[in-house]
């Protein structure tokens, strides 16, 4: 208890701590459900989610925002943590207007479960971007670089930003030709909020970019291992949900998945000198 309350009067804006905790009280309960008990969607979650596969996935999504949580709750000031505000704002936007777009899966649950998201996914709307504004008026804009970025991280965040506005776009408006490729079937609600998980990603790797101090933009870097590991267990688990022809998808599937764990992890370990440095300075 006291360590929570040290954590509550240190230097990071009480706001930012307010959407953390409007975020983990959205993600932990869905983590929950779709984790471990995949099977029972049609009880406990939102709307039912068939078949397991597609559960687990909506878990990894979930789980990315935990990690997102727990990469914040670690910094102490605001630069430090702009870059996942950032993503945490495009996220709440997009995910809540997509609802409306898909409303009739929800509608097939009691109206308490549509409510409970609608709800979450509203307060964040509201306090995530009067936050981000607020906060980037009174200590954000162009900030003095200490560790700046590499080239050749510069030329990954480009690649990665590109592959999610990929991905990301094509889930949003063309889940049935992304269906033609990944490994199992993605109904249009769960392809939508996959897509906008990878459209947050998308203002992250693009504020990485713009900002261009290492010390700041890390949490883009440290999420990606273990989402990637997320993903990767996936197929390995449901093989019974996968495609029967997804051998090709399920290829190109695990190539992306490890090359974007492994990649953020040896950008991560290069830097270790300069974040030595910056802490003694």
């Amino acid at each position: 208890m006291d360590t929570l309350r040290k954590w509550w009067m240190n230097d990071l804006p009480r706001g930012v701590k307010v959407a953390f905790a409007v975020l983990l009280a959205n993600a932990a309960p869905a983590i929950t459900i779709l984790m471990t008990l995949p099977r029972r969607t049609e009880q406990l979650f939102v709307w039912t989610i068939k078949p397991v596969i597609n559960a687990r996935l909506m878990g990894v999504m979930y789980a990315n925002a935990l990690i997102l949580i727990i990469i914040g709750v670690l910094m102490t000031s605001w630069p430090r943590v702009r870059v996942i505000m950032a993503q945490i704002t495009v996220f709440s936007f997009a995910a809540t207007a997509l609802t409306f777009v898909y409303l009739k899966p929800f509608l097939a649950h009691p109206w308490f479960h549509l409510a409970f998201w609608l709800t979450m996914y509203f307060a964040l709307c509201v306090v995530a971007p009067i936050v981000f504004v607020l906060e980037e008026r009174k200590h954000g804009g162009r900030l003095p670089v200490r560790v700046p970025i590499k080239g050749t991280t510069k030329l990954l965040l480009g690649a990665f930003l590109l592959a999610c506005l990929i991905c990301g776009l094509g889930l949003l408006f063309r889940v049935d030709i992304v269906n033609k490729v990944w490994p199992w079937a993605l109904p249009p609600l769960v392809g939508g909020l996959i897509g906008v998980l990878f459209t947050s990603q998308v203002a992250g790797y693009g504020w990485a970019l713009w900002d261009g101090d290492w010390m700041r933009i890390r949490p883009v870097f440290w999420q990606a291992p273990p989402t990637a590991l997320l993903f990767i267990l996936l197929p390995l688990l449901h093989r019974g949900d996968l495609r029967p022809d997804a051998g090709g998808g399920l290829t190109l599937f695990y190539v992306v998945a490890i090359l974007v764990g492994l990649t953020s992890l040896t950008t991560i370990w290069s830097y270790r000198t300069a974040e030595q440095g910056a802490a003694v300075a």
